[in-house]
């Protein structure tokens, strides 16, 4: 029991453990990436990904915690899950969690996706 008890804590804890990166600003948000979360598999990166909202949004969110696919070869990328947060670095309980996949999207210039493809393809 205990065991299950102190995996619970971490998988709720592990956000705030995370050694977030921060890889790019615009005027709506700052993007940060946890370089420890990269997978590589051919072509295609895996990383974790944390927005700070510079304001809140419609639906009380000040935050975004993203598992983000980039396709380095073909310069686009796919979110594959995503949680809104109250809080800044997805602190804060989960107002919305999406679990499914969104279509491959090309990078608009000087984007966030767009700096962080280039230093998660680079890895």
């Amino acid at each position: 029991m205990r065991i299950i008890l102190y995996f619970l804590i971490a998988v709720v804890a592990a956000p705030a453990w995370a050694e977030w990166v921060a890889v790019s600003e615009s005027n709506d948000l700052v993007a940060y990436i946890e370089p420890s979360s990269i997978r590589k598999n051919g072509n295609f990166r895996k990383v974790w990904q944390v927005q700070d909202l510079k304001q809140r949004d419609e639906h009380g969110a000040m935050s975004r915690r993203l598992l983000v696919e980039y396709d380095c070869k073909d310069e686009r990328f796919r979110v594959l899950a995503t949680s809104t947060h109250p809080e800044p670095m997805a602190a804060g309980k989960a107002l919305v969690l999406v679990d499914a996949p969104s279509t491959w999207a090309a990078f608009a210039p000087g984007t966030p996706a767009e700096d962080t493809l280039e230093i998660v393809c680079t890895r």
